[in-house]
């Protein structure tokens, strides 16, 4: 049983400088596929230009990954999730292989773009669509960050979520402990930080149990 993560850019046709994005998209893919490289089975790797494709073997990453391209892509996109078996040789090149899982996949990438939806799951999980509408209020308050509380919140969440972090956002981004505050708790971070321990764990106990 593998699983497999179907991405795509949203409004991509609108894109006027799609040369950079497109670079950007391939160094953010390169950076999640040395971050978790233990647990890919097959590298992310842009597909059908505006596209990405990659194989993990843990659902529990999921989420981590999400926040990984939300940080270095810096442009909208979705997300379709699907977990099933291959019908070809497991081999590195995953624009090589195909199965139920691919198809999937693809299933929960043009439902996420045809419904307008961060993310689609198409999975063995028992709790399948609990997860991927908590995903989706999870992701909406995400993606209504303004670039800039984005870049504060992203930096606190890397730099171990502590006072430390606070201090360490307010040297860099030359504003007052106080406003890091105000930025965490405008973000709703703590509610975004409890959401996605929730669902994590839920994705363990569902995977476990398939």
């Amino acid at each position: 049983m593998y699983i497999v993560l179907n991405g795509d850019l949203k409004s991509s046709r609108k894109i006027t400088d799609r040369g950079s994005v497109q670079k950007n998209l391939k160094n953010s893919l390169n950076h999640v596929n040395h971050t978790f490289q233990d647990h890919i089975i097959a590298e992310f790797r842009i597909v059908a230009g505006d596209g990405f494709q990659g194989m993990i073997d843990n659902p529990q990453i999921i989420l981590d990954i999400y926040f990984t391209l939300f940080e270095k892509i810096d442009h909208p996109f979705y997300l379709g999730i699907g977990t099933g078996n291959i019908s070809t040789e497991l081999i590195a090149d995953i624009t090589e292989m195909d199965g139920d899982v691919f198809h999937k996949s693809s299933e929960a990438l043009i439902s996420s773009k045809k419904e307008k939806q961060w993310i689609k799951l198409r999975t063995i999980l028992e709790n399948n669509d609990i997860i991927e509408c908590s995903l989706n209020f999870l992701l909406e308050i995400m993606w209504d960050w303004t670039p800039r509380r984005r870049e504060i919140v992203l930096f606190y969440r890397e730099n171990d979520e502590n006072p430390a972090a606070i201090q360490l956002a307010s040297e860099k981004f030359g504003i007052e402990v106080r406003n890091v505050y105000k930025n965490l708790e405008g973000s709703k971070y703590s509610l975004v930080k409890y959401a996605a321990t929730i669902i994590k764990k839920q994705l363990k106990k569902d995977w476990e149990m398939s």
